[in-house]
């Protein structure tokens, strides 16, 4: 699976359908759409109306779609109604570049994600100890029965990268080129880290 960031494209928006279209052409995989919001980490700069309309102008051509919880109420659940009406994949995703919160806070996270209508709940933090990153851990394995995707951003959430796919993650996050989060590896250094892991996965 790929993840297409159209808030990092240097991309014209009336162009990005025939582009995505090529893609979904070509691409033997299945892709994610993401236009991230700069408050969660993004690089979209326009509106937030735009952001969403630039969003579903590709769906069409995709696989799945992320769309943050804390986006717009409004917004969001046009993203998802329109996701489900065309059988896509939703990803709603929550990103926290400051900390790592409570057990009960995460959960109340992801149940809220679910809630809202999530296909799969992303849950990206930033843990400052290794407790901190011991707890992402945990929380993965108590949801590994559900599609969650749990990521330790940063020094000490680099190792969760590679773990949490083995603690139930249902999606693990590479770069093919510069990183687009704090701590992310690249996609060989992933790969050759899962292989290591557990040969099965």
């Amino acid at each position: 699976m790929i993840e297409i960031r159209i808030d990092l494209m240097n991309y014209p928006a009336d162009s990005l359908s025939s582009l995505f279209r090529e893609l979904s052409d070509t691409v033997q995989v299945p892709i994610i759409a993401t236009n991230r919001m700069q408050a969660e980490g993004g690089g979209f700069t326009g509106s937030e109306k735009e952001r969403i309309e630039i969003l579903l102008s590709v769906l069409e051509m995709v696989d799945a779609v992320d769309i943050e919880l804390r986006a717009r109420e409004e917004y969001r659940d046009r993203v998802v109604r329109r996701a489900k009406e065309a059988e896509k994949s939703v990803i709603i995703s929550y990103h926290d570049f400051l900390r790592t919160p409570n057990r009960g806070a995460m959960r109340k996270i992801l149940s809220d994600c679910f809630d809202a209508g999530s296909d799969i709940a992303k849950l990206a933090t930033t843990p400052h100890s290794y407790s901190d990153a011991l707890r992402l851990l945990e929380l993965t394995l108590d949801y590994a029965s559900e599609s969650v995707c749990i990521i330790g951003m940063g020094r000490y959430g680099v190792h969760t990268r590679a773990i949490a796919p083995l603690y139930g993650s249902a999606l693990a996050y590479a770069s093919v080129g510069d990183p687009t989060a704090p701590g992310q590896l690249g996609i060989r250094e992933l790969k050759g880290m899962l292989k290591m892991l557990s040969p099965s996965v």
